[in-house]
């Protein structure tokens, strides 16, 4: 059976730059968190539905001070592997979402990308959980929302049993126009587990963004966000 979703704004004035973008050719980059608990497959069965450019395992620079030649460079990050709360876990160590856009290169849109997706447990959290699930996402001179579209992942724990093929799900679904947030969940419903609940956090003018077409970027300095979840 198909979980509910449900949404919610925090409304602030916000602007966005004229026109809409069109999709020709797009960039994808994929990050594994471990070596040896499947997360690279996680990853590649999203990534194989592409001619995808980067794939890599998941070290703290390319989220963080060399993020415009890794996530930033591309139009949709996906990463795989064990999360927390605005956390994800590579390699070398985790990566705190809330202050990952602090160096010069700052956080995600500000050069290239649309979407980024966390295969992993709890990093987007809802309402939920937490009171203030906007402010880690916009807090301005360090935040992540640079003129990035859409942020995907789960409020609750997400299995690696279930994970590849919610993976696998995701990616022909966009690639074929399906809307992007939308997508995720359906992935979700289709393969991942009863106690899996995914979560979306947006600017609310691309709540209707697709891979194939999505409105141009939000101004980096803006702080109006929209969130769903399924429960």
């Amino acid at each position: 059976m198909n979980k509910l979703n449900k949404a919610v704004v925090l409304a602030a004035i916000a602007t966005l730059s004229s026109g809409a973008a069109l999709a020709v050719d797009r960039e994808e980059g994929g990050y594994a968190g471990t070596t040896d608990e499947g997360h690279d497959t996680v990853v590649y069965n999203f990534l194989k539905h592409f001619n995808y450019q980067q794939y890599y395992y998941s070290y703290q620079h390319q989220w963080s001070w060399n993020n415009n030649n890794r996530v930033d460079a591309m139009d949709f990050a996906i990463f795989a592997g064990h999360g927390n709360r605005w956390l994800i876990a590579g390699l070398d160590g985790s990566v705190d979402l809330s202050s990952a856009g602090s160096s010069s290169h700052r956080g995600y849109g500000d050069l290239d990308a649309e979407f980024v997706a966390f295969e992993s447990c709890y990093v987007v959290p809802s309402p939920i959980e937490v009171s203030d699930w906007y402010s880690n996402w916009t807090s301005e001179s360090d935040d992540v929302f640079d003129g990035l579209h859409q942020a995907l992942g789960f409020h609750t724990v997400s299995w690696q049993s279930t994970d590849q093929k919610i993976t696998n799900y995701f990616g022909p679904r966009i690639r074929d126009g399906y809307a992007v947030w939308q997508s995720w969940f359906d992935a979700i419903n289709a393969k991942g587990r009863s106690d899996e609940h995914g979560s979306a956090v947006m600017h609310p003018s691309a709540d209707g963004d697709t891979y194939a077409s999505f409105v141009s970027d939000p101004v980096e300095t803006h702080s109006s966000l929209r969130l769903w979840y399924q429960y």
